[in-house]
């Protein structure tokens, strides 16, 4: 039947011959057009077509039913007139058959919208402009996917898979962004940090000892007054007979009252220790050779006084030497803006010995008469409060600061906070070793039991009620330096990405002027960039500084800030406070380096793994001698200069012209006034201060005779391998000897 055979053959119908007799015997007749007899033409026509041939045969074509009646189609004429009325109709006709509606009804999913991980059916809702209720609907009719635990609009789709059926479902297309709202969301970060207690009230003050700080420019006598006052020995266990720690002592003098003493190095490297000293004190003595007069460091310290506004006192120091000159130091001291007591000021100047203990008592007593027009007191009832002094590691006590009290009392079991690093108090050992039971304003001592981190010199120390509570501190300004850090970084991120996009955007427009060929690299000057950096020629000296003390560490490392030299590059690969471990070898090792173990031991077993390893290690007690050695090691690593030596010179008397078969030649004659001109070598001819050429000799002659130098006092001719050099009456030529010499480090480090 011809349904059947239309619906069989969907995208083409060949041509068809059927006899007219055949169809007359089924129920369907088709009346063959006027014309062609026997038989019916199909022409080859396509499947759309075929059905718009069904609906419009009406005028040729007839149907006649079971009861043998004829049955003509009825047609709009009018179709006839409009043929665009005629082909839209035929577009809505082709639309709603059956079997092409689920191809041609189906949207076209040109809409985009933007989703994200977690976001809520409102979210969703507000993103495709569909009502809730009917969004509701669709999420909940699928099976496919867990929808039970959506019980809410605000409930997030965890779910990527359902969020594309629902693009499917609803015919849209997905793409996937970054929650817009994670700032929004983002937990405040509640303030955590321990801080000073507020200011005591009046009735609860109590008078405090003073804390004198010592300082002074190195080899004055500072650590010799507090050996005089201690009757001690320090400076003889001193390394090179100089200071290089801050050191606080507490002192008992003959009235029976205690001062604490701040002793502070006088070397040029360690101006942050006496930096920190000045900071922490209400006194400072400023100690001055009365031989030497005011010197660098001393200036120095007069500069920090002055930024801090501590009072001080003058100490002229080694009045008992002959070469000693009081009015020539005073004069200096006024130079420098110091205003003393005799000439009309109100700073105290006393003049001692403190190795023979000259007028010391007398320094003593203006030290507790500035203390006493201070009115210095303190609070003992509220949290201890102080300031980290210095901080070290030691074998068998671990991790130690030495501290200096400000407010409260501190004794073994209490809880403290400082930097990153916490502490319950196991020991608090004074400064000749002796357990303290407690510590209270103005005294210093070594309190034992740090966690985490060594805290740094100069860093606030304040107490806590538990451990709960000290690691919560902690772990808030862990937090914070973090985030501070992330902000620090944020926009050099943004300005790698953008380099990075616009290198993007300039590869994604080559390619697309490239048209069919693919780009490659290497051609076209397309250069495949490089995944890791180019080594560079440059020679590099690797180090690794351990210290005894964090001060220590830090006054080298600030001595390492003033190389700029570009021949050799210094890269400082790691540091810390402690004695070599087996993890600083491997670190150098790895990086070819050299470790400096300044006042720190080097155990036997890394010692031996050293030498295994290969690892120079090199232990210092002076930081001269380390900066030294390293200056030394600098230098090795330098590329050899090259130096020029002249070893002949010859004056030119007069310019002679000589033929060369067809060409004219320019000859020097020239007399030797001093050591030789060799015929081989290399030769420079100077005009005044420019040099006009630079090279090899063509022929030196004596005489008519070739020769093989030309000695002093001697007359010869000289050509150059150049032949358009003209020489002048007055010219030199000068014969040079090029030769390597090592280079050496200009590095200076301000000592």
């Amino acid at each position: 039947m011809l349904p059947k055979l239309v619906k069989n053959h969907i995208k083409l119908y060949n041509k068809v011959y059927l006899q007219t007799n055949i169809w007359s015997q089924t129920r369907l007749h088709i009346k063959p057009f006027s014309g062609v007899s026997q038989l019916l033409l199909f022409n080859q026509v396509s499947f759309l077509e075929s059905l718009d041939h069904q609906r419009t045969f009406s005028t040729t074509l007839t149907c006649s039913g079971g009861n043998n009646k004829t049955r003509k189609m009825i047609k709009d004429k009018n179709m006839k007139k409009d043929p665009e009325a005629r082909e839209k109709l035929k577009n809505e006709q082709r639309k709603s058959s059956s079997h092409l509606s689920k191809y041609l009804n189906k949207p076209v999913s040109n809409k985009t919208v933007q989703v994200w991980a977690n976001m809520s059916v409102k979210d969703l809702s507000e993103q495709t402009n569909i009502d809730i209720n009917e969004l509701f609907d669709v999420v909940l009719s699928f099976k496919e996917v867990d929808t039970d635990y959506i019980d809410s609009e605000d409930q997030p789709l965890r779910n990527i898979k359902l969020l594309n059926m629902l693009a499917n479902k609803l015919h849209y297309k997905n793409m996937f962004i970054a929650d817009p709202d994670v700032g929004k969301k983002e937990k405040v970060l509640v303030n955590k940090d321990a801080r000073r207690s507020p200011p005591p009230e009046e009735k609860d003050l109590l008078p405090r000892p003073p804390v004198v700080t010592i300082m002074g420019h190195i080899d004055h006598g500072k650590t010799s007054l507090l050996d005089y006052l201690r009757k001690s020995r320090i400076v003889a266990g001193e390394a090179g007979g100089i200071t290089q720690h801050i050191g606080a002592f507490s002192v008992e003098l003959e009235s029976g009252e205690m001062v604490t003493f701040i002793d502070t190095p006088g070397h040029a490297a360690f101006t942050a220790m006496r930096t920190r000293g000045a900071t922490a004190t209400d006194i400072v003595i400023l100690i001055i050779d009365s031989c030497e007069g005011v010197l660098e460091q001393t200036k120095e310290s007069l500069r920090i006084i002055r930024q801090t506004r501590v009072p001080f006192i003058v100490a002229l120091n080694k009045i008992d030497k002959p070469a000693s000159d009081v009015e020539m130091t005073k004069k200096q001291l006024e130079a420098e803006g110091v205003r003393l007591e005799g000439s009309g000021g109100d700073v105290q100047c006393v003049s001692i010995s403190a190795l023979q203990g000259t007028n010391v008592k007398q320094l003593i007593e203006a030290v507790l008469t500035q203390a006493e027009m201070m009115e210095l007191r303190c609070d003992v009832k509220g949290k201890a409060e102080g300031l980290v002094i210095e901080s070290q590691v030691e074998q068998g006590l671990g991790k130690t600061a030495t501290v200096l009290l400000e407010r409260g009392v501190l004794k073994p079991g209490g809880f403290l906070v400082s930097g990153n690093g916490w502490c319950k108090v196991r020991l608090l050992i004074g400064d000749r070793g002796d357990r303290v039971a407690e510590l209270r304003p103005s005294q210093a001592a070594k309190v034992v039991g740090w966690k985490e981190v060594v805290p740094s010199a100069g860093t606030e120390v304040l107490a806590v009620e538990s451990e709960a509570r000290a690691k919560e501190v902690v772990s808030y300004r862990s937090t914070v330096a973090m985030k501070e850090q992330a902000e620090a970084q944020e926009e050099a991120i943004l300005d790698i990405r953008e380099q990075e996009r616009e290198q993007y955007l300039e590869f994604r427009k080559f390619k697309r002027e490239s048209g069919w060929f693919k780009p490659r690299f290497g051609r076209h000057g397309l250069e495949r960039k490089r995944e890791t950096k180019a080594e560079s020629d440059q020679p590099v000296v690797a180090v690794v500084v351990k210290g005894d003390v964090d001060g220590s560490v830090d006054a080298i490392l600030s001595c390492f800030e003033t190389y700029h030299e570009e021949e050799v590059k210094l890269d400082i690969v790691h540091f810390g406070v402690g004695e070599v471990t087996e993890t600083d070898i491997t670190m150098a090792e790895s990086f070819n380096g050299i470790i400096y173990a300044f006042n720190t031991t080097v155990p036997h077993n890394i010692q031996k793994l050293a030498d295994t390893s290969k690892v120079p290690v090199r232990a210092y007690d002076v930081i001269y001698h380390l900066i030294a050695d390293l200056k030394q090691e600098l230098s090795s690593r330098m590329p050899p200069v090259q130096v020029e030596e002249v070893i002949g010179r010859a004056n030119v008397v007069q310019e002679f012209q000589i033929k060369d078969k067809k060409n004219l030649l320019s000859v020097a004659g020239c007399r030797v006034v001093s050591g030789k001109i060799p015929r081989i070598g290399t030769v420079k001819v100077v005009r005044g201060q420019e040099t006009v050429y630079l090279g090899e000799l063509a022929s030196l002659k004596h005489l008519k005779e070739e020769v093989s130098e030309i000695v002093q006092n001697q007359e010869c001719g000289v050509r150059v391998a150049d032949s358009e050099l003209k020489f002048e009456a007055g010219d030199q030529v000068l014969a040079i000897e090029a030769r390597e010499e090592a280079n050496t480090c200009k590095w200076d480090p301000g000592f």
